[in-house]
């Protein structure tokens, strides 16, 4: 299951008993934060909520492969339609074939990539949004039709 907002809100009381000191929409983007975890919700250790930590923490690992730069990349929402990689500010400045609207050529060195049907962000170093000034860039998250990619 990904580790979005809605599954995630699947699991939480939603009582928005604020015994956290927020609501259970605001503590589910904590979680997507990585700033809390499951366990800091009190009421999930109730004996009726059993087994519903384990199943958030289940959905928050795959948050550990969330990149540096704050892209998290759903493969099962991936169609590999390449829009993302067209629209990559380092793409379009550093490919030239990018530039002529076709994918980059094989070792180019590119952000985003389309690897078997799926978007790759194969050099994390490349995405403008580490570098200084250009952490607003979110173009490959604003034109992806599926919503494959997400910032987190």
């Amino acid at each position: 299951m990904a580790a979005n907002k809605e599954n995630i809100l699947e699991f939480l009381p939603r009582t928005d008993c604020e015994m956290c000191g927020m609501t259970c929409s605001d503590f589910a983007d904590y979680l997507l934060s990585g700033d809390l975890s499951p366990t800091d919700c009190p009421v999930l250790h109730e004996e009726q909520y059993a087994g519903h930590i384990e199943a958030l923490e289940e959905i928050l690992a795959t948050l550990a492969e969330k990149a540096a730069t704050g892209l998290l990349i759903e493969a099962e929402k991936c169609n590999g339609c390449g829009i993302c990689v067209a629209v990559c500010e380092y793409n379009a400045a550093n490919s030239e074939s990018g530039r002529m609207g076709r994918g980059p050529r094989v070792g180019e060195k590119v952000a985003l990539r389309v690897d078997d049907g799926c978007i790759k962000l194969v050099d994390e170093s490349l995405c403008t949004r580490l570098i200084q000034a250009a952490d607003k860039c979110s173009k490959c998250v604003d034109h992806c039709p599926t919503k494959a990619i997400s910032l987190i």
